[in-house]
């Protein structure tokens, strides 16, 4: 027969168990061998006790967090969730980016060359039907997303801010694929996801969803693929890269 285990041995593997759940929490937190897709699992140390967030499962209530962002490679552009839960790095900045107005879009701001040839098509598809698009704002980053946020802070007090505005390294404009555009919510509404964007936080699925306030007029470049899955979906961005954690392929 096996050996009874003792105390001493129980308390032993326990210990063994809590240096593993450390290690990986601290290799997570610094990007390296995250496991992706349905497996996808972020284990952390918060308050000394292990917490888990898993994608794929299901959608978690709305909660302010600081788990590094699952997909933050340059070419997970398409599937990098952020939200109030999931957050960039600071120094995490685009290496491509280009002016906006290389698309002949007007208002100004960079945008990650990606998204320059549907962003030029939207626009001139718009303007056929008489919507001129403006930028307001494009990339913006983490130390702007600082700034922005305490000038809101400052305006209209935290609680609002809080619904109206990502914190800083959970805002969509750090990835250099997401812009705010002026003069056409009501036709990005509709035509958006047929050039590659979506609208991030859509009035029928914000907040209770998304999380943040509707804004109509953010839209996130995610190719015109994933944008259709998003759109035959119903569902906000959000809702569907927890979904959907690796996109459709």
């Amino acid at each position: 027969m096996p050996a009874r285990p003792t105390v001493r041995s129980v308390r032993r593997v326990r210990r063994r168990g809590r240096r593993f759940l450390l290690v990986l929490a601290l290799v997570i937190g610094t990007g390296l061998a995250v496991p992706t897709g349905l497996a996808a699992r972020v284990i952390r140390v918060a308050s000394g006790s292990p917490a888990t967030v898993d994608l794929g499962g299901p959608l978690p209530a709305c909660r302010a967090d600081s788990v590094p962002a699952i997909h933050r490679a340059a070419g997970d552009w398409p599937i990098t969730l952020l939200d109030p839960i999931f957050t960039l790095d600071p120094a995490d900045r685009p290496a491509d980016l280009v002016p906006t107005d290389e698309a002949g879009i007007a208002g100004g701001g960079e945008v990650r060359l990606v998204v320059i040839d549907d962003l030029r098509a939207m626009t001139r598809a718009a303007r056929t039907e008489g919507v001129v698009l403006r930028v307001r704002s494009a990339y913006r980053s983490y130390e702007a997303q600082v700034r922005t946020v305490d000038s809101l802070e400052r305006t209209y007090g935290r609680t609002w801010t809080a619904q109206a505005a990502a914190r800083p390294g959970h805002s969509e404009h750090q990835l250099g694929t997401a812009l705010d555009l002026d003069g056409g919510d009501a036709w990005l509404a509709v035509h958006a996801w047929e050039h590659g964007f979506v609208v991030s936080y859509p009035p029928e699925r914000s907040p209770r969803f998304t999380c943040y306030q509707s804004e109509p007029w953010h839209v996130r470049y995610v190719g015109r693929v994933e944008a259709a899955a998003v759109h035959e979906s119903g569902l906000s961005l959000r809702e569907w890269l927890w979904a959907h954690p690796d996109g459709i392929g």
